[in-house]
């Protein structure tokens, strides 16, 4: 999500795209869909890279999931608190 102070930590970058992406999000702007296009396109990078970010931690869990050294180091954590974790009788 587009942050409320983009602008202090912003940097001015020159990009070529497509004319047809240009009048579309021009077109978005008439209609007042977005504020701008260049708001358009900085939620469009914004969604990639979020995206991408859900993609490479989904990757890494796959991975995870296959190292057997992972599954083994996972599993002895969570048998050194399980009793730890256990509600006790009584009220705090």
């Amino acid at each position: 999500m587009l942050s409320t102070n983009y602008r202090e930590s912003s940097i001015k970058y020159t990009t070529v795209l497509p004319k047809g992406c240009i009048d579309e999000l021009k077109n978005l702007t008439d209609k007042k869909v977005i504020p701008s296009v260049s708001q358009g396109i900085r939620l469009a990078v914004e969604n990639f890279v979020a995206v991408q970010k859900q993609q490479e931690y989904m990757q890494s869990l796959r991975e995870a999931a296959d190292d057997k050294a992972f599954i083994k180091r996972t599993l002895d954590t969570q048998n050194d608190f399980v009793f730890i974790d256990e509600e006790g009788e009584e009220p705090w």
